[in-house]
């Protein structure tokens, strides 16, 4: 027993002394905690702001009421010309309007929604519903109807699918890459390429090309399998949805590289890769929207380069926009490639002693 219980002392005093893994393990949590806190704080999940288009019914002013007394909401009211321009613009994320006459007897109110800004607006429609459905006295006594504002019948995969494919982008680039290229430092790669006529620009460019193909293969792979069992439609040009993969790919490629030249070995680049990577994952509108996020926490989610790959694809994939929609995006991205390419020569080393 006397044994056993140094063999623990010994093995906390080793791990106590790798505190580089011991930053890592609570710097990560304690990230988690910081972003979805400010995101969520300590009330509702999130906050829906709803547009109430005048004039309404007296059941539309009963469920005015509900809602402005509720936190979930953020409730406007207006003409519905009005309220409907802002949904489009993204200043709403639901428009009701409700009609003086009831059909069949029941409350009526027409829900328009825009199921292009991404999964959190399947939340919304399900939310307002739900409480509308409440306020009439349950299930189904209110009759709603739902309309898009956009005359394309857009679905939650239309505009989840896009999220994921630059998700995929981003993990290839930043994590993938990045503690490939370490390894292949460490393992004295790199080194043996420097005394061959093969030169370095072709090895990193073989590297780019061949990580480009993979992730456009399996961006492929991923829009069949959502087409084939939940109908995904896929609206854009073909050619201007390849370019701006290639786009998205190249920069964070060049972000992988970046961190392979500051990483001293693999263990820091997976958490550097890591510590870049996970904030970009939530901060993003893959998952839900950033509208709800406070003030001080917007300009951040600005300076990130994945929520303009995303923006540009959602614009793409799922509205058929054309590259004139989305050229400010792509610039952002390739002025992000050009930065990034620049640290990872400025920092490039051939060994992992850093010898040149």
């Amino acid at each position: 027993m006397r044994s056993f219980w140094a063999m623990v002392r010994a093995n906390v005093k080793m791990s106590s002394r790798n505190r580089g893994a011991l930053f890592w393990n609570l710097a990560f949590p304690a990230l988690f905690i910081v972003v979805f806190g400010a995101i969520f704080g300590r009330g509702a999940i999130t906050t829906f702001h709803v547009g109430i288009a005048e004039p309404a019914s007296e059941f539309g002013e009963a469920a005015a009421r509900e809602m402005e007394a509720n936190p979930a909401f953020m409730v406007s009211r207006g003409p519905a010309e009005e309220e409907l321009a802002r949904l489009r613009g993204g200043e709403r994320d639901i428009v009701l309007t409700f009609p003086v006459a009831e059909a069949d007897g029941r409350p009526a109110a027409t829900l328009y929604y825009d199921m292009a800004r991404g999964p959190s607006e399947a939340m919304a429609v399900g939310v307002v519903r739900q409480t509308l459905n409440e306020l009439a006295g349950g299930e189904p006594a209110a009759a709603i109807e739902e309309e898009p504002v956009d005359a394309q019948d857009i679905t939650f995969m239309d505009a989840f699918l896009p999220g994921i494919v630059a998700m995929n982008l981003m993990n290839a680039g930043i994590i993938g890459l990045s503690t490939a290229f370490v390894n292949y430092r460490e393992k004295g790669i790199l080194r043996r390429i420097r005394v061959t006529p093969f030169p370095l620009t072709s090895f990193i460019f073989a590297q780019a090309l061949s990580q480009l193909l993979v992730v456009a293969a399996q961006s492929i792979i991923l829009v069949a399998l959502a087409k084939l069992l939940f109908g995904f439609h896929l609206r854009g040009d073909p050619l201007a949805i390849a370019l701006t993969v290639a786009v998205g790919g190249l920069t964070f490629l060049a972000i992988g590289f970046a961190i392979s030249g500051v990483a001293r070995n693999a263990e820091a680049a997976a958490s550097y890769a890591n510590l870049i990577a996970f904030p970009m994952l939530f901060l993003s509108g893959i998952f839900f929207s950033m509208d709800a996020a406070p003030g001080w926490l917007q300009p951040i989610t600005r300076a990130l380069p994945l929520p303009y790959l995303v923006d540009a694809l959602r614009d793409l994939m799922t509205r058929g926009a054309g590259l004139t929609a989305v050229w400010t995006d792509l610039l952002v991205l390739l002025v992000v490639f050009a930065v990034a390419m620049t640290i990872a020569i400025r920092f490039f080393r051939w060994d992992a002693s850093g010898a040149d």
